[in-house]
């Protein structure tokens, strides 16, 4: 997988008009890379080909939950969530991207739900011994008041910090989360942009011109 300093360089050495524009940093760069990936992420995700993936997905291991009201996600039973609000999640047409929740050992799963879906299971005579957990503002809850720390691996906008090391490395050290497969499509998009980046103010110069009597 590609660092972002590599495909920094990438795009600068495709568009040598770069050295001359103050305007695009580093950074600017980067942050197109990132909304690029988004795209190019979504639409792969969408389509279902990613979720064994482990080019996009992190984990974020050993979340603590502390208890905590049903009601606070429209329930009338005991329920645990994350202490603070998860990072962002990328969202796509189905739910966000989330390759799986699961205890601190990896060996049980936990299943997705909505409110309405659990209310129902709960209704029902003989209940699955599956746990569940739901996403509100921004909170993981888990369905069930036993289970106090858990993995999530999600498809995060951002590197989650303090969990490899990576927080020791600068920017341009990090790895770029995306499929090997879909890099050169992401840095073809990134090339037109700057390019139509670059001719907007030429077209504008020359309409002005055209309109000056």
């Amino acid at each position: 997988m590609a660092t972002n300093a590599e495909l920094i360089s990438r795009i600068k050495n495709a568009n040598k008009f770069l050295s001359d524009d103050d305007l695009i940093s580093d950074r600017f760069i980067y942050s197109l890379l990132k909304q690029k990936a988004s795209v190019l992420i979504k639409r792969e995700a969408n389509l279902r080909k990613l979720q064994g993936s482990d080019n996009i997905y992190q984990g974020y291991e050993c979340l603590h939950l502390i208890p905590a009201k049903g009601s606070e996600c429209d329930l009338n039973c005991p329920v645990r969530r994350s202490k603070n609000q998860l990072p962002d999640i990328e969202e796509g047409l189905y739910s966000y991207f989330i390759q799986g929740v699961f205890n601190t050992s990896n060996s049980e799963e936990l299943f997705p739900t909505t409110i309405r879906d659990f209310i129902n299971h709960n209704r029902l005579r003989v209940k699955t011994p599956k746990k569940f957990y739901t996403i509100r503002n921004k909170y993981l809850y888990i369905l069930d008041p036993d289970v106090e720390c858990v993995n999530i691996y999600a498809y995060f906008t951002e590197p989650i910090e303090d969990l490899d090391g990576s927080q020791c490395l600068s920017m341009y050290e990090k790895e770029f989360k995306i499929p090997a497969y879909l890099t050169d499509s992401l840095v073809e998009l990134c090339n037109q942009s700057l390019i139509n980046y670059r001719k907007s103010p030429m077209e504008m110069e020359d309409n002005n011109r055209d309109e000056q009597p």
